[in-house]
């Protein structure tokens, strides 16, 4: 598998980045996570300016060339090479190693994990578990996908206990997100899921594909407070992971879910 670093399409396996880089010293990097289908990128002007807001709120210093056609044509690039026409993208954007802080210039990398599915819909025995260790920050620069260490503690928790995701809560004890992506609970034609002031990451597909559940007559979307005892009230519970698609929810504790109207939200992908 072929990957772009800084412009270079090279092999995964040999890439090589320097050791004083600050993304791998002080988690000092943002990513966007987009889906590629059929040739096209999904929404990528949304992405593009999802990505270029992350980089802003980080103050790095973004080059003039950094357009949204230099976007489109990173990935085009190594969609090429990887002769993919459907799969996962991860745009990850780090400051570089120069000593002045301030006039450091930024460096890309981009992946591709390729499928033969336009978008996943993850079937499977999915239990889910409500994770009480820590708190998720509800603060504006929270809200940005980067570096999370305390994440990692939680996937390795999840990995030791067998679970297909793990919610996490904020310091109010509501739901935030899940360790995957965006939380939603579905009861007769209302879906629910926590609003963007409650630790949720800034996700282009979560807004796009709420929008047109909204537009639908199958559905309503609301965004709310949502505490982790409702989850066992929920008749579905699904995880939207950017740039992959559903994760439809079997079980949590006791409770097992049905995945039938799930299935009918995914069309909306």
């Amino acid at each position: 598998m072929k990957i772009n670093l800084g412009g270079i399409i090279t092999e995964k396996a040999t890439a090589t980045i320097h050791i004083q880089n600050k993304a791998f010293l002080n988690g000092d990097a943002v990513k966007e996570i987009l889906r590629f289908v059929d040739g096209e990128i999904i929404d990528w002007e949304d992405h593009y300016f999802n990505l270029m807001a992350s980089m802003r709120i980080f103050r790095m210093n973004i080059p003039l060339d950094f357009t949204p056609e230099f976007f489109q044509e990173q990935i085009h690039a190594l969609a090429k090479a990887n002769e993919a026409k459907n799969g996962k993208i991860a745009f990850f954007v780090f400051r570089n190693d120069e000593e002045d802080y301030l006039k450091s210039s930024i460096n890309y990398i981009v992946s591709l994990e390729s499928s033969d599915n336009k978008w996943e819909f993850l079937t499977s025995e999915n239990k889910i578990y409500v994770y009480k260790d820590y708190s998720v920050n509800t603060a504006f620069y929270s809200l940005v996908n980067s570096h999370k260490p305390e994440e990692n503690i939680a996937e390795i928790y999840r990995l030791e206990n067998d679970f297909a995701d793990i919610i996490l809560l904020n310091i109010n004890k509501r739901m935030a997100r899940s360790l995957k992506g965006s939380i939603f609970l579905i009861n007769d034609n209302k879906i629910r899921t926590p609003k963007k002031e409650e630790g949720v990451i800034t996700s282009v597909l979560r807004n796009n594909l709420i929008s047109k559940i909204n537009k639908s007559e199958e559905f309503e979307v609301e965004e709310t407070d949502i505490f982790p005892f409702e989850i066992q009230k929920a008749e579905e519970v699904f995880i939207l992971i950017d740039g992959v698609g559903i994760l439809p929810i079997t079980k949590n504790r006791k409770k097992i879910y049905s995945t039938e109207k799930t299935r009918l939200i995914f069309n909306h992908l």
